[in-house]
């Protein structure tokens, strides 16, 4: 119910933006914060080791490292095979909870990696500080393939 109450929320939000013609960046900048807020309340999410690790290593909030998290999840799900993409997700722990059933994705789609992490408060180039830490996270729970895959996806 609660995620219903939120959809409807943002696509109001989103239609009157359109309406009153404001610029992408704006509309992201007030609109990622509530989403990615809305995931960094979730327990499983909370607890997630990759987000503390980047929350610990780059001194990034728990929501930022969320919403950087699905940037760029998002970002290398169509450069990856959608076999390799789906095995990623459902073999290291938390990926699928930090995607949060695609609302940051359908969010933040059609603007840049750097728009997105500038939105989330961050400067764009902590995308080279974030891909190496999720990769390494990845490492640890997929095969060497998906995560050659997935190296080749986070090159920016």
């Amino acid at each position: 119910m609660k995620k219903i109450a939120i959809s409807v929320f943002l696509a109001i939000g989103l239609l009157s933006t359109h309406l009153v013609a404001l610029d992408m960046g704006s509309m992201l900048k007030s609109a990622a914060p509530i989403v990615a807020g809305n995931l960094a309340q979730t327990p499983t999410v909370q607890n997630n080791s990759l987000v503390s690790s980047l929350s610990s290593s780059l001194g990034v909030t728990p929501t930022q490292a969320i919403g950087g998290t699905a940037v760029l999840l998002n970002s290398v799900k169509n450069k990856m095979q959608p076999s390799q993409y789906s095995e990623l997700t459902k073999q290291t722990p938390g990926l699928g909870d930090i995607l949060g059933g695609g609302s940051t994705a359908s969010l933040l789609s059609g603007a840049s990696v750097a728009n997105q992490f500038e939105a989330l408060g961050m400067n764009p180039s902590m995308v080279s500080q974030f891909a190496p830490i999720i990769l390494n996270y990845a490492k640890g729970y997929v095969s060497p393939e998906i995560a050659t895959a997935l190296s080749a996806a986070l090159s920016f």
